[in-house]
């Protein structure tokens, strides 16, 4: 029997506030890294590797991707993958949907975005105009991330750091136009239709029968797109996009359990049994544990 990919989900790896941005020195020097990295894995938030110089090498889906001079590799959500165990120089950014998509304007930028509608891009840093500007986002960051705790005001100035480095990637992409490892024609189209319809209706519907019905397809093809897209299945995907939601509402607002129970569409005793299940403690807990 094959093993199963584990699955690391964003509240269990990134900093409290849903980003971190590390060079390779640093992640190597981790001991959770080390027990996780080098194995294959799939990972529910979003990767922006900044690479420096020859012979970097990342693997993506069993497939060796090497890096050979300065170059961007972006990885989706949910995508398998491994780092290799040679070691790699430059920096990363690692940020969660629930960080970058504050607001419906930039969840739908991110749900659009071309750079994230396939497994992962590779974009070669050619000018100097594009490498200062790319340096420049990822020293900002950096820098936050090493201040500690950061202010409301803090985190979405990080967030707006994230998205400008986003347009600036895209922008290059568009004045080659190429992009690279496109997924099969339709899943992009259709992704993007099941976050759209998930991120309006799933307070009120969280079984995959509504959305498939709503997109016209079977529920097996719709599981299928997204088990393709994102290596899990459509009804996974919407479980994670409920948590994703109560972890966000549990540290950033002020709202009670009950309350967000609400807003989720939850009885407030299963919404309790539901997020113990899949988080491994009880809501009050977890916002106990970030507090402390």
């Amino acid at each position: 029997m094959a093993t199963e990919i584990p699955r690391y989900q964003s509240f269990e790896v990134l900093d409290p506030f849903g980003i971190e941005v590390n060079t390779f020195e640093e992640l190597y020097q981790q001991e959770i890294a080390q027990k996780t990295i080098y194995d294959e894995h799939r990972a529910s938030f979003f990767h922006i590797f900044r690479y420096r110089g020859p012979g970097n090498v990342h693997y993506i889906e069993e497939r060796k991707i090497a890096n050979d001079g300065d170059s961007l590799l972006l990885v989706n959500r949910d995508v398998q993958q491994r780092y290799s165990k040679r070691k790699c120089r430059g920096e990363m950014a690692l940020f969660s949907l629930t960080f970058f998509g504050d607001t419906p304007e930039k969840l739908e930028f991110i749900s659009n975005c071309s750079l994230f509608n396939s497994s992962y891009s590779i974009v070669p840093i050619r000018t100097e105009e594009f490498a200062a500007e790319v340096d420049l986002y990822f020293s900002l960051m950096r820098q936050a991330c090493r201040t500690g705790e950061m202010t409301h005001t803090e985190t979405m100035i990080m967030r707006n750091w994230v998205h400008n480095l986003m347009i600036a990637v895209e922008r290059e992409l568009s004045q080659r136009k190429t992009l690279f490892s496109l997924p099969p024609v339709g899943t992009c189209v259709h992704m993007q239709q099941f976050r759209e319809l998930l991120d309006a209706n799933f307070q009120e519907q969280k079984h995959v029968g509504f959305y498939a019905g709503q997109m016209g397809l079977s529920e097996k093809k719709l599981s299928s797109i997204v088990e393709h897209a994102h290596g899990i299945s459509a009804k996974a995907y919407i479980k994670e996009k409920l948590l994703e939601e109560a972890v966000r509402r549990l540290r950033h607002t002020t709202l009670n359990q009950g309350e967000i129970a609400a807003e989720l569409g939850f009885d407030f005793t299963y919404f309790v049994k539901f997020f113990h299940k899949h988080v491994g403690v009880t809501p009050a807990k977890f916002r106990q544990e970030g507090e402390g």
